[in-house]
């Protein structure tokens, strides 16, 4: 690659000089302009990312309106109104703001109260199979109806909230478009009830005949339904990386080849070695994730913030009644196979283990990890690089890497290259 150098003795000073331009020089070659080559495996690995390669959104079959677009007018109408809140001012915007990718920019949540959890994105969560970083629902629209309830999110009830749709003149009009006519409460009581929400709340619900509830789970489901379609349509969009691939043809780049810098190409190389990276073991594929749940050293088993992950989510999205199999879905039970085959054997390491976020946009959504603990992409990587001991945090997945400063680098600007928008 270099020059052979005449040999001879070098002095201290001479050696350090000597160690200064030699790794001048390894700086240079990682990041000057070059022409760049691609074997053609990485060539075929680097195609299997583009986003050209994603196919249309699989279908949601607990969900009929799923993808109606007269669903998602009301779904989005129904997340950026903040009169679904106890107190009038959150809505799901309030955390899923699209300034911030649908992120909010918080290390945890913060609603009514402060939560234990990143919020993650929606863009692109019409391609997950699990929903929450512990996948403790199985559908956007079953996920989509907790934060109603949640006491630290928007702190409702959900009798409240399909009163305030059938009160509302535009709202039922358009739920009735989407839905068929809305049912009658006027046998119900009560104001507000709900079996999730405060003693008094669920001492109400309980004091309700299972037809009431069901009509009220029935019209609060489908409001969940509503919000989960228009949630589908927030699809990801092409980026600069994107577009540097496409030009690729099987020997490597064309003249064509729009720049994308040279660090982010020797990410991307980085990326694709198993042996030095591991990246592609859980982030691969166009979304940059394959839906499972992992061990990466974040989970806390102890002091305030107890987050054991998957372990719960499993228990929890099989017993939720608003699941694919549940009597609020619209699908044949057959056709929920994530769910029937859902493997809840003891072997698998679930405690501490959570869900691969896609690297798309990854740029745009700090802070990282499920509790937010991660500041930068180059704090991940760090991480990454040198995980935690395992006899601090117990067992994890990681293995050090012992990747260079350049080279850690070379990744986050790979990561960058999938948050940047492609040319117009």
């Amino acid at each position: 690659m270099f020059e052979t150098l005449p040999r001879r003795p070098l002095t201290s000073t001479s050696s350090v000089a000597f160690c200064g331009a030699l790794l001048g020089l390894i700086a240079i070659s990682a990041w000057a302009s070059t022409e760049w080559s691609w074997s053609e495996r990485e060539v075929r690995v680097l195609r299997s990312f583009s986003l050209s390669t994603l196919t249309a959104p699989p279908a949601s079959p607990g969900n009929a309106h799923a993808d109606d677009p007269q669903a998602a007018t009301l779904g989005k109408s129904l997340f950026f109104d903040p009169r679904f809140s106890a107190n009038g001012e959150l809505s799901c915007a309030s955390c899923h703001d699209p300034g911030r990718d649908f992120t909010d920019g918080l290390p945890r949540a913060i609603g009514l109260g402060s939560g234990n959890r990143n919020t993650p994105t929606l863009t692109g969560t019409a391609w997950n199979t699990w929903f929450y970083w512990d996948g403790r629902r199985d559908s956007l629209w079953a996920q989509a109806l907790i934060p109603f309830e949640a006491e630290n999110e928007m702190g409702s009830d959900r009798l409240t909230i399909v009163r305030r749709v059938a009160q509302d003149a535009d709202l039922r009009a358009h739920y009735e478009a989407v839905f068929g006519e809305l049912p009658a409460f006027d046998d119900i009581p009560f104001d507000a009830a709900s079996p999730l929400a405060n003693a008094a709340l669920r001492d109400t619900w309980y004091r309700l005949n299972r037809s009431q509830q069901q009509r009220i789970n029935a019209v609060f489901a489908n409001i969940g339904k509503a919000i989960g379609a228009w949630e589908r349509t927030l699809h990801f969009k092409p980026t600069l990386f994107d577009t540097y691939v496409d030009s690729l043809d099987s020997a490597g780049e064309t003249p064509e080849s729009p720049p994308l810098p040279d660090a982010a190409k020797a990410g991307a190389r980085l990326y694709m070695d198993a042996e030095r990276t591991q990246c592609l073991q859980c982030h691969n594929g166009p979304t940059f994730s394959n839906g499972g749940f992992h061990n990466i050293g974040t989970g806390n088993f102890d002091g305030d913030q107890l987050d054991f992950g998957r372990v719960f989510g499993l228990q929890a999205v099989l017993l939720d009644e608003f699941n694919c199999v549940g009597p609020y879905s619209d699908a044949d039970p057959a056709d929920c196979t994530a769910l029937r085959f859902l493997n809840t054997g003891h072997h698998i390491p679930l405690e501490g283990a959570f869900k691969t976020p896609s690297l798309r946009g990854v740029a745009h959504t700090a802070p990282y990890f499920h509790d937010g603990s991660g500041d930068s992409l180059e704090h991940v990587m760090a991480h990454y690089n040198e995980p935690p001991d395992k006899a601090a945090v117990g067992e994890h997945e990681l293995q050090t890497l012992s990747l260079s400063e350049i080279e850690l680098e070379q990744l986050v600007a790979f990561m960058r290259a999938l948050s940047t928008p492609a040319p117009e």
